[in-house]
Formats: C-alpha cells, structure tokens, sequence
C-alpha cells in the first residue's frame, strides 16, 4: 500500500525492496539488531500458548547512545532479514508550527497500523515527545495501543538524551538497548568496509588512534582517507598515518576531551608552549605536582615517564594521561627520574604517617 495523501506530509514509507543492500554501519546496533530478529522469530514459535495465556509481545525498542550513533542501522537489518516495511516520521512534518505535533503522531501511528506489518521508527525521541508535553502524553497512549501481537507494528524509538524524556514513555518500551560508545570491533568494522581497497592503510592502527570517537566521526574520518592518493612503498607508517587524520579536518565530536578543546580554543585561550612549561611550574610547585601525579598512579606515571626518556611514540593512553599532567614533559630525562623517585619516597612516608594515626 503507498503513502495516503493525508499522511504525506507527516511520514514517510520505505518498502524491503527499497532498502539499500549495502550500508556502512555501526556493528553493535547491527548485533543489536541481530539478537532482536532472534527474539522476533522466537515469538512466532511461541505465538499460539502466549496468546491462549493472554499473554502479549509488545515489539516496542527504545537506542539509548551517544551523538553520532548509527541508530538506523537497527531498523535498515531488521527491514532487509524479515522483510518489513520502514515508516518513519518527517522532523518537519511534525514539528511543523502550523500544524499540531499530538496530531501528526496519532497520524504516524494510524499509517503504521494500516500499513502493517511494518516497523515505525522514531527519531530523536526528545524532540518529538519532551517531557512534560501533550506529545509526551499522545505517544504514550499510541504506543500503548500499538504492538507486534495485534496490529503487527514494531515500534523503535532512539535517543541521545533520555534524560528529556518522560519515566513513563520510557517504561512502555520492552526492550532497550544501549550503546556505550564506538567500540574497538565498531571501528575497525567500519573502516574494514569503507578502506577495503585500500592496502597501505593498517585499519587496526586508525582504530587505535582513533579510541573516544563517535561513530559518525569514524565514518567521516574513513571517507576522508578513502580519497586520499594512494601511498606508494606498502603499507603507510604510524607516523604518517597519525599525519593524515590531523590534515584531514575530521572533528572528532564524539570525543568528550574533543570538545572540551575544542571551546578552549574559540574562547580565545591556548596551552602553553613547551618552550615557557618551565615559566608556568615553578620548581617546588612542580614537585607538587609529580607528589599528584604519583598519589593518583605510579605505576601509569612511571610508565609514561619512561616512554618519554626514550623517544618513543606516544599512544591514545599516554596523550590522554599528559592532558591531565602536562609538566611531566618539562625538564630533562634525569629531572623527570629525580622528581618522580623524591615524589614516591615523599608519598610512601606520608602513607606511612597516615597509616600510624
């Protein structure tokens, strides 16, 4: 059945022909997505005794992730494996000032139900249905009304805020499934697909170097590489690969610490140059700050340390720790020895006092 012209405006229909084959996407929700068709297709095994119990499979999922999480990936398997039919609703359709947002919800649903079996799929529930809202109250009810035993309607919901939602629009859901962020098999799963081609690029050491990105910023990071010249002489070194995600003007938004530099930097202010470090930690502030440094981890600052003395590259883990120790780069290789060993021995004989009181 195609779109009714009362619901143009508000939806959108996508049969299981026209869902792309090929999609680059995030491959935890796609393993999400996975372990729910299992659950679909265990629920038709079961249909006929939870039926003569009463019982009901509601079909509601609510993606809970971070910005630049690949939600669609969820709903794109599910419409390719079942096959299903994808309805989602239009942000400008909905959020339209001139027409009411409760009716154009009540809208989306009403096409589902008569064009089911098929999956709806909302997106940026917060905006859609704000806590405290009459949309929040009409969602609610449809989704209650709606479900996969009776009307043959799944009913996915993702956010990046769930904090702006409702308690109670969040309970209807049966299942929810959370994303932590982009795992190590997530990148390297999406640079695998976009970088396939390409042999002088070790997918393994941009998936490294990239530790705290989002998804998305994987994605574009990966494009971007893809054209790219290719490199002559094998496959590229760290060093040069390193080079290339600095020149490529990816912003990593994903990355928390990202960000957080990044609005240092527009307001106006900038880490001091490794020349004046010295000018900016007096001599005996400094060893304060190594008595810190070895309070929160010797180990990890020794390590660090240590990496330093001896030249060698620096890894996701060591940047990240010198952001929050800076003036461990200050001074030569035997002031670092020194002020660590004096920092240790002060921190063992005040543990020791501590320890007699």
């Amino acid at each position: 059945m195609g779109e009714e012209k009362e619901f143009i405006e508000t939806v959108t229909l996508t049969t299981p022909e026209q869902v792309p084959v090929e999609r680059v996407s995030q491959y935890s929700l796609v393993n999400f997505a996975m372990e729910y068709l299992h659950l679909l297709r265990r629920y038709d095994v079961l249909k006929a005794k939870m039926v003569e119990r009463g019982m009901e499979f509601g079909g509601r999922v609510l993606l809970v992730g971070p910005p630049g999480s690949d939600f669609g990936a969820f709903p794109h398997f599910l419409a390719r494996e079942i096959p299903i039919k994808i309805i989602r609703f239009k942000m400008e359709g909905v959020l339209d000032e001139n027409k009411r947002s409760n009716d154009a919800l009540r809208e989306g649903f009403e096409f589902a139900r008569r064009n089911s079996p098929a999956l709806l799929y909302i997106e940026k529930l917060e905006f859609l249905a704000p806590r405290d809202s009459v949309q929040s109250v009409v969602l609610q009810d449809e989704i209650t009304s709606t479900d996969w035993s009776k009307e043959e309607v799944i009913t996915i919901a993702a956010t990046t805020r769930p904090e702006l939602v409702d308690r109670e629009l969040l309970a209807l859901f049966d299942r929810t499934y959370i994303v932590e962020g982009t795992s190590i098999d997530d990148r390297i799963r999406v640079l695998e697909q976009v970088l396939k081609d390409r042999e002088d690029f070790d997918v393994s050491v941009i998936a490294e170097l990239t530790d705290g990105w989002g998804f998305s910023d994987v994605n574009h990071l990966a494009l971007s590489l893809y054209m790219q010249e290719t490199g002559e002489g094998g496959e590229m070194p760290r060093e040069k690969v390193e080079e290339l995600i600095e020149q490529s003007r990816v912003a990593a938004f994903g990355d928390s610490r990202f960000l957080e530099s990044l609005i240092r930097k527009t307001r106006g202010t900038r880490q001091p140059e490794l020349s004046k470090l010295s000018e900016e930690y007096p001599d005996n502030f400094l060893d304060q700050l190594y008595m810190m440094a070895v309070g929160d981890d010797y180990a990890e600052t020794q390590r660090v340390i240590e990496v330093l003395n001896e030249g060698l590259p620096l890894s996701v883990k060591d940047r990240e720790f010198l952001s929050r120790h800076p003036f461990l780069l200050t001074g030569s290789a035997e002031d670092r020895l020194t002020r660590l060993l004096r920092a240790k021995k002060s921190s063992d004989r005040l543990h020791r006092i501590m320890g007699r009181q």
